[in-house]
């Protein structure tokens, strides 16, 4: 279905959002050449249309990096819980916001430890976690059917292919230290930018 659906020419699609569903996600999840993972994983954050510049994620100086990473990590965490904060949930629902507030303070902290302890393929089974709670929280146990995808896709393309980008994260087996550090910052990079 979900070769259908982003290849699908009825549903209008931006070129970037079907590039990146059909190209560079299925790219940057099978290649082992760093060069070409850092390449795919440009192009997938350039699709998402956040209007950031995520090649400083591993560009420039370790002091330039790293500030960069900071900074895109406080800026996810202060866009999510700002819109987690503002969403209306039914009584039953309050736990899990405060929950999934508290786990996204906790996953945040840990990005920010010293870059050298950050175990990124440790962390990512949290990171989707969390960013699949985010939506749950936001569409409710809709996300868990099978046609949110296509829904999402229809609402908003950047928003589907952000949907697709972590059911395929879900999907994989385990990835290698870097392939998980941008698959990570990749993650946040959409919410921090939404």
């Amino acid at each position: 279905m979900v070769k259908t659906l982003f290849n699908n020419e009825t549903m209008l699609l931006p070129e970037p959002i079907r590039q990146a569903a059909n190209t560079y996600l299925p790219a940057f999840l099978e290649t082992g050449d760093s060069a070409l993972l850092s390449e795919y994983a440009v192009n997938i954050a350039h699709a998402f249309d956040a209007g950031g510049s995520f090649e400083q994620v591993f560009t420039g100086t370790a002091e330039e990096i790293r500030k960069h990473q900071i900074g895109l990590v406080d800026s996810f965490e202060k866009n999510v819980r700002l819109l987690i904060e503002k969403t209306w949930v039914e009584k039953s629902e309050e736990e899990l916001k405060a929950d999934i507030l508290y786990r996204i303070h906790s996953f945040c902290r840990s990005m920010q430890s010293e870059p050298s302890s950050v175990d990124y393929s440790a962390l990512l089974p949290e990171c989707i976690a969390v960013l699949k709670d985010v939506v749950l929280l936001l569409f409710g146990y809709h996300v868990t059917s099978e046609s949110f995808l296509e829904y999402a896709v229809r609402i908003d393309p950047d928003f589907g292919l952000f949907w697709y980008y972590i059911e395929c994260l879900m999907a994989h087996p385990p990835l290698s230290m870097e392939k998980s550090r941008l698959a990570i910052f990749l993650g946040i990079y959409f919410l921090a930018n939404f």
